[in-house]
Formats: structure tokens, sequence, C-alpha cells
């Protein structure tokens, strides 16, 4: 199990690339599919830029945003990420093969519009001397495509108004779950790192602490 936790993203990577080659051979997507297939690769790209090209956003917000010393690294924070790819592959299947309730699509749009504003609000709410953090360049990619997403949807009449509310609360869900297994993974409670965030960012904004550096 463990080396299934290690090699998470690289499992995530090759089943996204399954999916999106099957779908071009053998699959003529409808439009809930088709939003999914563009998110799938978006997502794809976000992680690699995250973790590997350039990499080291986790580093970053465990260090700079939450200031938790000392910083996982290695084996176990590779493990730790384990519950971003249950996520992300919990909002990427499922509705892609039950395409016929297309509301399901919602709340991958949303993690698009969410991605996108932590990418670049962290900055300036945590005053941090950066003007990118890894993943911010697919970060603003997702966020575009989750607003032209959004407005199609919209128009398409495909979805009810309950449906977009209850989407918002499976993200939420989904977050929540994903964040108490990398926090408990490196041996916090869930509700640490939201403490430390809010206790780090009380000692920036009052000066108390110098701003992080890059």
């Amino acid at each position: 199990m463990r080396r299934v936790m290690y090699y998470s993203h690289e499992i995530f990577s090759v089943l996204v690339l399954v999916l999106l080659t099957a779908s071009a051979v053998f699959v003529t997507p409808d439009v809930p599919q088709a939003v999914v297939l563009v998110f799938a690769f978006l997502f794809l790209l976000h992680e690699w830029e995250e973790n590997d090209y350039p990499g080291g956003f986790f580093d970053m917000l465990l260090r700079e945003v939450a200031n938790i010393r000392p910083v996982p690294s290695g084996a176990r924070l590779r493990e730790s990420r384990v519950g971003v790819y249950l996520l992300l592959s919990a909002l990427i299947f499922p509705p892609y093969f039950l395409h016929a309730h297309a509301w399901l699509v919602l709340p991958i749009v949303y993690l698009g519009i969410f991605e996108g504003l932590a990418h670049t609000l962290v900055i300036r709410v945590f005053r941090l001397k950066r003007r990118y953090t890894p993943g911010m360049v697919t970060a603003l990619c997702q966020f575009a495509a989750s607003v032209a997403a959004l407005a199609f949807l919209a128009g398409s009449h495909l979805i009810e108004g309950w449906q977009y509310a209850a989407a918002i609360l499976i993200l939420i869900a989904g977050l929540a779950c994903m964040a108490a297994i990398g926090m408990t993974h490196n041996g916090l409670r869930p509700t640490d790192m939201p403490r430390m965030m809010l206790r780090n960012l009380r000692a920036v904004r009052a000066g108390e602490r110098e701003a992080p550096e890059a």
C-alpha cells in the first residue's frame, strides 16, 4: 500500500492518459464528458507543474504559508499527497462514466476556480516575496476554463439550480477529506494546518514576523 501511495502521482497520470487516449480513439464525447476531459488534461498538467516542473508547491505551502517546521520531505511528503489524487480521481472518473447526470461535472469545474484563486491570492494575503507559486500557470488556465465551462453549462440548461449548490458541498467535503489525509499522514491533526495558517497570517499582518522569502 505504501508503494501505491508513493507513486500515486504517476498512477494518476497514467490513468488520466489512458482515459484521454481511449476517449480520443473510441468515444465521441457528449458535453459533460468533454468538460471532464478538458479538466482531466488541465489537472494532469497542473499536478506536474506543482510537483515536478518546477515543483515545490507543497513545500512552499507548509513552510511559507502554514509556517510548519520541520517541513516533511522525501517519501513521507510524496505519500501524503495521495489524498489529492483520490480527490481528483473521484471528481474525474465518476462524472465521465455517469455523464447522463451532467451536474456531476460541477465539482471539478469549481475546483478549477478554487485553484486559480488559491495560487494568486496566497501571494497577496500572506505577503510572499514571490510573484509565482508552483502550479500558477496551469491554475490560471483552469480558472479561465472553469469560467467558460460554467457560462456554457448555464446556457445549455443541462443543470438545475439546486445542483449548483449541491456540487459546492461535494467539493467542500472532498477538500476536507483530502486535507485530513495529508495532515494525518504527516503526524498532524486535520485542524492543525488551518490553525497554523491563521496564526501565521495574523503574525505577518501584524508585522511580528517578516513575510516569508521565496
